[in-house]
């Protein structure tokens, strides 16, 4: 499974038209941003294997760029949706920044050759991004934030030893617990990288779209 689908991503986007975004408004609603708790994305393997979830462990043995790869495609995708959440109106809380208890803290002495040093260890506590969906939006909830935005990176099998990435975001209300929008963007998986950077812009811009309109300047859905 897996030198299958390592090996086409050279060549499955070369000619690839830019992904389009599908835009879900349940109708009757009102969607004027506001403050929303915003959660890292997360990768989910549907029926292939899971070391595609992580772009250092899928590349081992690759050349490697001069910046390490993540073990994750957060750090590729979430800046470019915050950045397009914001030009959408939104005021971001970040949960993975919120602690839910301060971290354990080591201090220790080592000596050695009549020298004696010291060290200090630190073991970060937990964060609302590990906390289970229901309990999240009562975090949310308590931060008088009026929803929370979850985003999920889907890695599928496409046919012909090739795979798929789709990017969903969702805004969740805090009181329903309804999705107040959905904008989605998928793919052939262009590259590692290139194809989580390529989905968030699409999804951006379909937040953009639905919400701020005027702010997409250029920009193609």
């Amino acid at each position: 499974m897996r030198g299958l689908a390592v090996l086409p991503l050279a060549l499955a986007g070369c000619m690839q038209a830019a992904p389009h975004a599908i835009v879900q408004v349940p109708p009757g609603e009102e969607y004027a941003a506001g403050a929303v708790l915003v959660m890292p994305t997360t990768c989910v393997p549907d029926g292939v294997d899971p070391v595609l979830c992580s772009p250092a462990a899928v590349t081992v043995g690759q050349p490697q760029p001069l910046t390490p790869w993540p073990t994750s495609y957060a750090p590729w995708i979430d800046p470019t949706l915050r950045l397009k959440l914001e030009f959408a109106g939104y005021t971001l809380a970040e949960g993975a920044a919120m602690r839910l208890e301060t971290g354990e803290r080591t201090d220790g002495q080592t000596v050695t050759d009549g020298s004696s040093y010291s060290t200090t260890t630190v073991t970060a506590g937990p964060t609302v991004a590990d906390l289970q969906p229901g309990d999240v939006r009562v975090v949310a909830k308590s931060l008088g934030l009026g929803g929370v935005v979850t985003s999920t990176f889907t890695i599928s099998p496409a046919g012909f030893g090739e795979i798929r990435a789709d990017l969903v975001v969702t805004l969740w209300d805090v009181d329903s617990s309804a999705a107040r929008w959905i904008v989605r963007c998928g793919e052939r998986m262009y590259g590692y990288r290139e194809t989580p950077l390529r989905l968030a812009t699409c999804v951006g811009n379909g937040v953009l779209a639905a919400l701020a309109p005027d702010n997409l300047i250029g920009e193609a859905l």
